[in-house]
């Protein structure tokens, strides 16, 4: 079986492509074929790893115009993934089955219409939630063809395999962590909310910017508090050492398909705080790997870390063993990557 991924899948901090790997790595039996384009030193390091398999293999774009695929399997919503889905489609003679993984873009987003084409373009439709699914059922009119959700590098993010943290940091213990891009649907807004209601903490926030206008408006109000600190993008092993030594993740956006910072976190042993809202009920369970809080009450948000500071060394780490169990019987790619594996077979007998 010959399955191409339409994504340049040798980017780490690039969510999408999670996923596509793992089932890859897990099947031997098909080979599979993607797009090369690294953005880190980890994506060239790792990625020279990855592509070393003897049944996976880089393609370009016009190597589109010359093969036939048996499976699309496509997650990315991009013009140019949409564009490499059709061509792999008219290339096989309508022949292959494409596979779209979906997650969650509402439609006031901008590539919202690339969604919708994703979307009509799939054979199979796979979606990343329970909320995603509802999602399209209400959108689009259409039962989805199967729930899957994201996994998370349970070997990677787990506290036995983190660091110290980075001297060069410099960053004050105790601190709270919001890892996801500086854009209003992530509300950071809420966390420097809550860096004025809780002075004597330290925020620390990672991850890029959609623009420059959206990340020169988020560094001035940053710049105004004296307990944040923005790092920027970052390496998966710096956040992970980042999650390690947290007292806890705020993660208070709007929308999401079902977020692997999420996972993540909760793989790492660490208390999550989000609102009650799209997927986030089905990921963070009171007491168990978080607490989900109305966002117009930052007074609640506040409250709440403050009780997880004051916890006792037994009390957090009680928390972090019954979170991490939980990761890792819902979130291991094994499970995540046969449901794939078992999808692919059946789509194409």
């Amino acid at each position: 079986m010959r399955v191409l991924y339409p994504i340049s899948i040798d980017r780490w901090s690039y969510s999408l492509t999670n996923v596509l790997r793992e089932i890859a790595l897990r099947s031997p039996d098909m080979q599979f074929y993607s797009f090369s384009n690294p953005l880190l030193e980890e994506d060239r390091r790792l990625g020279e790893q990855f592509w070393a398999h003897p049944h996976i293999h880089p393609i370009r774009q016009r190597n589109l115009l010359t093969r036939s695929f048996d499976i699309v399997h496509y997650r990315a919503v991009t013009p140019q993934s949409l564009a490499a889905v059709a061509l792999a489609w008219a290339r096989s003679g309508g022949r292959g089955q494409r596979i779209f993984t979906a997650a969650s873009i509402p439609p006031d987003f901008p590539v919202y219409h690339q969604y919708q084409a994703a979307v009509h373009l799939a054979d199979v439709l796979i979606a990343v939630s329970k909320a995603v699914a509802e999602s399209i059922r209400e959108q689009f009119g259409r039962t989805v063809d199967a729930v899957i959700p994201n996994g998370a590098a349970l070997d990677f993010f787990d506290p036995a395999a983190a660091h110290p943290l980075d001297a060069s940091l410099n960053l004050t213990q105790p601190y709270v962590l919001f890892v996801g891009v500086l854009t209003w649907n992530k509300r950071p807004d809420v966390v420097l909310k809550l860096a004025t209601l809780l002075p004597d903490l330290c925020f620390v926030l990672v991850g890029g910017a959609f623009s420059d206008e959206e990340r020169t408006t988020y560094a001035q109000q940053i710049a105004a508090l004296p307990n944040v600190r923005y790092l920027g993008l970052q390496p998966r092993a710096t956040v992970r050492d980042l999650m390690a030594h947290a007292a806890a993740l705020v993660f208070p956006s709007q929308r999401e398909g079902l977020p692997l910072t999420v996972i993540e976190a909760i793989a790492m042993g660490l208390p999550v705080l989000a609102q009650p809202r799209s997927s986030l009920p089905e990921l963070v369970h009171a007491g168990l790997t978080g607490w989900l809080l109305p966002v117009d009450q930052p007074e609640a948000w506040a409250s709440r870390l403050q009780t997880i500071i004051n916890w006792t060394a037994h009390e957090r780490r009680h928390f972090a063993q019954r979170a991490r169990a939980h990761a890792v019987e819902h979130y291991g790619w094994d499970s995540i990557a046969r449901q794939y594996r078992a999808l692919y077979q059946r789509a194409h007998p």
